[in-house]
């Protein structure tokens, strides 16, 4: 407990000193009001931020992607439990997409090119009316990914999503299409919905397709063109040579996995009785040193009682020995030479 507590205050002071004088209020505080505005700006409301912000040329880019119906958790400075609006206001996800200096494609600092399986991205919710300078301060300060460490007004989301790679005739080229297709959250603080989730089935959903260019040599990958579309204007595969489509479709539902893998499968069973079988071993750890010790000081004093056992047969033999010779050397002997007589024969 005492380490807890001294590993807690460590990392209150390292954020603290991390963030000393940086500006986070536009993350932690209310968003000003119109009348604000009107009493105070003249009016002049801030610049909206686009649907997509280029942050570095055919490296990165944040898409605004519009979370159509969504309820929209409502988080204050201070009070608890968190609030939803009833009706929901429109509201956006943020979707980070970064090319890495590996040449992988990331969302949100979770490698989405090549995809690992299984994924959990979060994603940020914001208002649909995001402010480009908040835009800005949030690529800055790297609120998309773990760089982050303080706790936000915006409410975050795991994604379940449609992960698809398409194929273009053109060497070196293919589509990453990424449909999200539902968020999820706990029951707890959305009683509305019992389920825990909230599938983006509205027709107007739109999706993020991305241009990805793949360079031999050197190796390197780019963004040629970052688009957010309906979800029927997608770019369609073409069919290969061997009749089947040139592409590669995930459907990623973090409900139907946990730490052990896809439940119902072969794999999560065998990975689950494994790592339950090592964490118990290595519970147990801590009394092997105990055992190690205790085992050959076990041995070694059985071995020494019975050697010590060996050892008295012997001895309690000889004594008896020696009783029984006593009582022999007490009794007179049958026969008693006396020196000088000698029995001779009789002559006849």
């Amino acid at each position: 407990m005492r380490c807890m507590l001294i590993a807690l205050l460590v990392a209150v002071a390292s954020a603290y000193r991390d963030w000393k004088g940086v500006d986070t209020e536009w993350a932690t505080h209310p968003d000003r009001t119109a009348e604000w505005y009107e009493e105070y700006a003249g009016g002049r409301r801030p610049e909206l931020a686009p649907a997509i912000t280029t942050v570095v040329a055919n490296k990165s880019s944040v898409v605004k992607l519009e979370c159509v119906g969504c309820p929209f958790r409502v988080r204050e400075l201070h009070p608890e439990p968190e609030e939803w609006q009833e009706p929901p206001q429109d509201n956006s996800l943020l979707l980070n997409f970064t090319i890495d200096a590996s040449s992988g494609l990331l969302l949100n600092g979770r490698s989405v090119a090549p995809l690992a399986l299984p994924l959990h991205i979060h994603a940020f919710q914001v208002p649909a009316n995001f402010s480009k300078d908040h835009m800005e301060k949030a690529v800055n300060l790297r609120l998309m990914d773990d760089s982050w460490n303080l706790g936000t007004k915006f409410g975050t989301f795991e994604l379940q999503y449609e992960h698809t790679v398409v194929g273009t005739r053109e060497p070196g080229k293919s589509w990453i299409q990424f449909d999200v297709t539902g968020i999820l959250y706990t029951p707890q603080i959305y009683a509305k919905s019992g389920n825990g989730y909230y599938l983006l089935k509205n027709e107007d959903q739109k999706i993020v397709q991305i241009l990805l260019r793949e360079t031999a040599e050197p190796h390197q990958i780019s963004m040629e063109d970052v688009q957010i579309i309906d979800r029927k204007d997608r770019a369609k595969p073409y069919r290969m040579e061997c009749g089947r489509l040139a592409m590669a479709r995930t459907v990623f539902n973090p409900l139907e996995w946990d730490r052990y893998g896809k439940i119902g499968t072969w794999s999560r069973a065998f990975y689950m009785l494994w790592s339950k079988t090592r964490d118990a071993f290595w519970a147990n750890f801590t009394f092997l040193p105990i055992l190690v010790i205790l085992v050959p000081v076990i041995v070694l004093f059985r071995w020494m009682a019975r050697k010590q056992q060996e050892v008295a047969v012997p001895v309690e033999d000889d004594a008896e020995a020696a009783l029984l010779g006593s009582e022999h050397e007490d009794a007179p002997p049958e026969h008693d030479d006396v020196p000088g007589c000698h029995m001779e024969d009789e002559k006849v």
